[in-house]
């Protein structure tokens, strides 16, 4: 069973790398990261944060039902932003508030390599933002205006990066 690297873990710090090969063992990993992202009630999870270093994101916010996203990319950011405090499975206990495009419009390729490009907006669109983040070593600790729970947890988590 695939783990969630949690923050400071380095894994979460890195660009993720491009996926050249659909075979059944990405099935597999995309199912497995649905698997667990609904275990531990996330609505979104990327590769890099069970420890792989692949472009691949599975979103679901209804259970047993989920989107894969290989090697996706923002091709458009509205103008138009939103504030929503945001949480991560990485990052347990800790909530912020984060700004982002209300609406994107993104590329991307299915477990087969089909390429799509969608519209999205609303929490679908906060989502993908989120997760797209993860692959390239971002996260939402880094985009937030505020944090609105659990502050001190970070404060140590941090702390003890430094310490290294």
């Amino acid at each position: 069973m695939l783990k969630i690297a949690k923050y400071p873990e380095q894994i979460l710090r890195q660009t993720a790398k491009p996926i050249s090969d659909f075979n059944d063992d990405l099935k597999a990993l995309a199912d497995e990261m649905a698997e667990v992202m609904y275990k531990d009630d996330g609505i979104g999870l990327a590769a890099p944060q069970v420890s792989k270093s692949m472009r691949l994101i599975v979103v679901g916010t209804s259970r047993g039902k989920y989107r894969v996203y290989v090697n996706p990319e923002i091709t458009f950011f509205s103008k138009d932003k939103g504030r929503s405090e945001e949480g991560c499975l990485s990052l347990p206990q800790i909530f912020g508030w984060v700004t982002r495009a209300k609406k994107i419009h993104v590329k991307y390729q299915d477990l087969e390599g089909n390429v799509y490009k969608e519209k999205l907006k609303g929490l679908e669109s906060i989502v993908l933002q989120h997760e797209l983040d993860h692959l390239n070593g971002i996260l939402f600790i880094d985009r937030a205006e505020k944090i609105s729970k659990g502050r001190e947890l970070l404060d140590s988590l941090k702390a003890k990066l430094d310490e290294k």
